[in-house]
C-alpha cells in the first residue's frame, strides 16, 4: 500500500461525525506495572491489522475521504487524574482517526484507545482495545504477535444495502429532504473539549440485585436502567414523564442476516425513541416493560434498522421520534453493553472503565453512557463540568437505583 491511499469517500453516516470532529474514548484503569515501550509494540501491531485506526479524513472532489497514511499514532503519557484520561492528548481527523493516551496517578494509570466516530463504535472500539491489550500482554510474556490484516470496515449503509434495507419511501413518491450533512470536515480553528465525565458504578451486589428484579419482572436490564433514567430527569428538571422524550441506540449486528462482526462496519447502529405516555405509572419496572416492548417493535418490523437512513434523508413533514431537534427535553442514553473480557499481565490489573469523549459542538445537553465492567454496571454522566444540577443529579441517580435494587 502506497502512501496517501484513498481508503473510500465517507457514507452520510460518517460525515455527521466528520462535521463534529467526535471522537469517543474507552479507559480502563489498572493498578501495577505499566511498561510503554511494550504497549507502544502493542499498538503498533493493532495499528497495522486495524488500517482504520491509522487513516485520516482528506478533502476530495465530492465530499470527504478516508486516506491511508504509513504514520502510526503515537502514545501521549502525562501525569494528571484518571478522572480525566484526554490530558494533554491533541487531536486532529487530518492527521489521524485514533490515538492512545496513558494517564499516571501515582501507582494507578488510565489507558484510553480514542476512535474517531466516523470509523467505529462502541463494540467495535472495545474489541480494539481488548486487542490492544492482548498483544500488550503478549510483548511482555515475550509471546510473538502475529494478528492477521483486516479490511477497512465498511459503512452501516452499506452493509444494509447488501441485505436489501433501504430508507422508507414518502407515499407521494417525492424524494425525501436530505439532511444538512457538511460536504466537507469543518476548517480546525480550536481545539475540542473533552466533555466532563462523572461516573456512578454500581456495586456487584446491586447489580445482581437489578439482574434478579429483570428476571422476576421479565423486563431488560436496559430497559430498568432507562426507567430510573427517565424517572431522574422527570424529577431533576420537574417535568412530568410525559414531555421528556428517551432516546437510544440499539447495536443492529445481531440483528441483521448475515449477523456482522464488531470490526467489519463503522458504526453499525440504529436509533430509538420513546415517550411515556399517561397511562404508564412513574415506576422504573412499568416504564422499562415499556421502552422494552418498544424497541422490540422497532426492531420486528425494521424500523429501528432503517432509523439512521431515514433521519439522514428524511422527509421534512416526518420527524422521527429519536432526532434530538424533536423535542426540547431529550434523555439520552447508549448501552455499551458488556465490556469483553482483557487479558494483562500478572503484574498489571484493570480496576475499572469508563467512557470519554471530545466533540466538537457546543452544547448544554448531557446524556449517560452505560456499561457493565467486572460484573458491576456503571453510568456515566457526561455533562457540562460546570452544571449546577450535575451532584443532584447524581445523588438522586444512587437513590433511584437504591429504591429499585431493594426492591422485593
Amino acid at each position: 500500500m502506497g502512501r496517501d491511499r484513498t481508503w473510500r469517500a465517507l457514507a452520510p453516516s460518517e460525515k455527521v461525525h466528520a462535521g463534529k470532529e467526535t471522537y469517543i474514548g474507552y479507559a480502563v484503569h489498572a493498578t501495577g506495572r505499566l511498561h510503554l515501550d511494550a504497549l507502544g509494540t502493542a499498538y503498533d501491531a493493532v495499528c497495522r491489522a486495524y488500517p482504520q485506526l491509522t487513516a485520516r479524513i482528506d478533502a476530495g472532489d465530492n465530499g470527504p475521504l478516508f486516506v491511508a497514511s504509513d504514520a502510526r499514532p503515537d502514545i501521549h503519557a502525562c501525569d494528571s487524574g484518571l478522572e480525566h484520561p484526554l490530558a494533554g492528548v491533541e487531536l486532529n481527523q487530518h492527521q489521524a482517526l485514533s490515538a492512545l493516551n496513558v494517564v499516571r496517578d501515582g501507582d494507578a494509570t488510565s489507558v484510553c484507545l480514542l476512535t474517531h466516530h466516523s470509523i467505529a463504535d462502541a463494540q467495535h472500539s472495545l474489541e480494539i482495545l481488548a486487542a490492544v491489550l492482548s498483544c500488550y500482554t503478549d510483548v511482555v510474556r515475550g509471546v510473538p504477535i502475529d494478528l492477521p490484516r483486516r479490511p477497512f470496515p465498511r459503512s452501516l449503509e452499506d452493509l444494509l444495502a447488501e441485505r436489501g434495507i433501504g430508507r422508507v419511501v414518502p407515499d407521494d413518491g417525492q424524494t425525501p429532504q436530505q439532511l444538512a450533512v457538511p460536504d466537507q470536515p469543518a476548517v480546525r480553528e480550536r481545539d475540542a473539549p473533552a466533555r466532563h465525565v462523572v461516573q456512578h458504578r454500581m456495586t456487584a451486589a446491586q447489580t445482581s440485585a437489578l439482574v434478579d428484579l429483570g428476571h422476576r419482572e421479565h423486563v431488560t436490564i436496559n430497559g430498568l436502567l432507562a426507567g430510573v433514567l427517565l424517572l431522574v430527569e422527570a424529577e431533576i428538571r420537574d417535568l412530568p414523564l410525559t414531555e421528556l422524550v428517551y432516546r437510544s441506540t440499539a447495536n443492529l449486528r445481531s440483528h441483521l442476516t448475515p449477523p456482522v462482526g464488531a470490526t467489519e462496519g463503522t458504526n453499525v447502529l440504529g436509533g430509538m425513541g420513546f415517550t411515556a405516555t399517561g397511562d404508564i405509572a412513574p415506576d422504573a419496572v412499568t416504564i422499562g416493560r415499556a421502552v422494552s416492548a418498544r424497541l422490540r417493535a422497532g426492531l420486528a418490523d425494521g424500523s429501528i434498522q432503517r432509523s439512521l437512513l431515514d433521519l439522514l434523508s428524511r422527509p421534512a413533514p416526518d420527524p422521527k421520534p429519536w432526532d434530538p431537534s424533536t423535542a426540547p427535553a431529550v434523555v439520552s442514553m447508549m448501552n455499551w453493553g458488556l465490556v469483553p473480557p482483557m487479558r494483562t499481565p500478572d503484574d498489571l490489573r484493570l480496576t475499572n472503565f469508563h467512557s470519554a469523549s471530545s466533540i466538537r459542538e457546543i452544547t448544554t445537553m448531557g446524556g449517560y453512557v452505560v456499561n457493565t465492567f467486572d460484573s458491576r454496571i456503571g453510568i456515566d454522566l457526561a455533562w457540562p463540568e460546570d452544571d449546577a444540577e450535575l451532584p443532584t443529579r447524581v445523588d438522586c441517580l444512587r437513590d433511584r437505583l437504591d429504591h429499585v435494587t431493594l426492591r422485593r
